[in-house]
């Protein structure tokens, strides 16, 4: 069973997420709650007792007019329309006295029912009065007395009124208040909630995408040849279980190589002897020291030698790369001129390009200071590329060669990675430009492989071995140098390669 398996991983994200969604639900639905009461104590209670103490107002207002006027009057109408408001009044004081919620209401209500006791005993006496028609002096302490209870009475209920009223404003407060902390809340658990998510999700997609990118590169560096490449496994899920098998896959493709790489280098030695008994057989046939041939068996003598030669290169060039996999290709460095070198090349190689009517025409400027190079490596390298471009320019084409010292700084670096020499300050400049078949940009790296080859259809493309310019780029990497193509992929192409001139420390082979 794997740890910490992908799909666990998003299993507990999600739950995660759902927590803090319910999380914030729940928390909105007891706001909600808080709020809903709030409301329904506005709704029910407050606005009720409010509307009820200014009508209490008005019915106390409306007996004292009443009580006036019948008093003038003697008007019973005006009787039963205070006998009525005095029992609105009392209803409405009943309402407020089962609604109060506090103390303090209560003292109020309490106070107002006395101080209306108080005034409905001193109207009746006066009302009875009236009704037996009897005529009475004017008393100023009863009207002094009912004045005062009036006003106490009208004020307890103001108070009522106002102190329902700020305890409204408190509660209208209140709900303002819890409306603003459910909101900020509220938006800090959404935020939370996509921060966490997003910190959930970059974990997970670089928890998924870096092995990934991992595995893909080590996919690119073992495809360019790199088999001692490995990925670090630090998980235990599917990508860790992928990279291992990456890992054995690795292995097990560097067994192979290595399987194939050892064969190539028996089968080339195994190859070798004969071979060489071969042309010393055919150089004797050809020199008649066995006995005269004629012109046809000359002919054919000439052939074997031409291919007995090519396969004994092929041969060689199998046991140098060999070699250079093996770390054993030696090399005898001494300070030549690079000139020198090219010459000698040229020289060699020129009759070929005769036979194809290839000018071959060389640029040199002045004249270069000697430097650290094996000279027969680097004449290996010329050789590889000056065949290569009178192998694939057509008949009457040109090729090119031009020899300079040039800044480092005004080096690209094509394999800069493998260099291996510090603080260069300039190079030796080799280039050789020819009027072939191209190479497309594509390819201008891969070709450097061991058995790769461009593939030009319909261009009059010549197969070899594919492993001259391998070897050639080891040759130069382990000089210090770089080598590189330049071409457009139509036609022509120019191979540059680069040889510490002056610079502050030795090579480090």
């Amino acid at each position: 069973m794997i740890k910490n398996s992908l799909w666990k991983r998003i299993l507990f994200g999600y739950i995660a997420i759902a927590l803090f969604m319910l999380a914030m639900s729940f928390y909105l639905i007891f706001r909600l709650t808080h709020l809903n009461k709030v409301t329904d104590s506005i709704m029910r209670v407050d606005i009720p007792f409010i509307e009820n103490g200014e009508k209490l107002m008005d019915s106390l207002l409306e007996q004292v007019r009443n009580e006036k006027k019948y008093i003038i009057t003697n008007d019973s109408a005006f009787l039963d329309l205070f006998g009525k408001k005095k029992k609105e009044f009392l209803e409405r004081l009943k309402f407020l006295e089962e609604s109060a919620t506090d103390r303090e209401k209560e003292t109020f209500i309490n106070h107002m029912r006395e101080l209306y006791k108080k005034y409905i005993s001193l109207v009746s006496k006066e009302i009875i009065l009236v009704g037996k028609e009897e005529i009475f002096p004017p008393d100023i302490r009863y009207e002094e007395e009912k004045k005062k209870t009036l006003d106490l009475l009208t004020e307890s209920i103001n108070k009522l009124t106002l102190a329902t009223q700020a305890g409204l404003v408190k509660k209208i407060e209140l709900f303002q208040s819890i409306g603003d902390k459910s909101a900020r809340i509220s938006l800090i658990i959404i935020l939370l909630a996509v921060l966490f998510g997003a910190v959930c999700a970059w974990f997970f997609t670089r928890s998924v995408c870096v092995p990934i990118k991992n595995l893909k590169d080590a996919t690119d560096r073992i495809a360019r040849g790199e088999w001692g490449h490995r990925i670090e496994v630090t998980s235990c899920d599917e990508i860790g279980t992928l990279g291992r098998a990456f890992n054995q896959m690795c292995d097990k493709l560097r067994e192979m190589d290595q399987l194939k790489t050892e064969f190539i280098s028996n089968v080339s030695h195994n190859l070798k002897t004969p071979l060489t008994v071969i042309r010393e057989a055919n150089d004797l046939l050809l020199e008649k020291i066995a006995g005269p041939i004629n012109e046809p068996q000359m002919k054919l003598l000439s052939i074997v030698k031409e291919e007995t030669l090519r396969l004994t290169m092929m041969i060689n060039d199998l046991l140098d790369i060999s070699r250079i996999e093996a770390g054993l290709m030696r090399y005898n460095f001494q300070r030549s001129n690079v000139q020198d070198v090219v010459r000698r090349s040229v020289d060699a190689i020129r009759f070929l390009a005769e036979r194809k009517n290839i000018g071959i025409h060389s640029v040199s400027g002045v004249s270069l200071p000697n430097i650290l190079l094996d000279a027969d490596k680097i004449a290996q390298v010329m050789d590889n590329l000056l065949s290569n471009a009178i192998k694939f320019s057509p008949p009457g084409g040109s090729v090119v060669i031009q020899v300079d010292e040039v800044e480092s700084g005004s080096v690209p670096r094509f394999f800069a990675e493998k260099n291996r020499l510090n603080s260069v300050h300039s190079f030796v400049r080799v280039g050789i430009a020819d009027t072939g078949i191209g190479i497309p940009p594509e390819c201008h790296k891969t070709i450097f492989d061991k058995f790769q080859q461009v593939s030009n259809k319909g261009k009059g493309g010549m197969k070899g071995t594919g492993l001259g310019l391998s070897i050639a780029k080891h040759i130069i990497l382990d000089h210090g140098g770089d080598i590189w193509v330049e071409s457009n992929g139509e036609q022509g192409s120019a191979f540059y390669f680069t040889l510490p001139c002056r610079y502050d420390y030795a090579v480090q082979c």
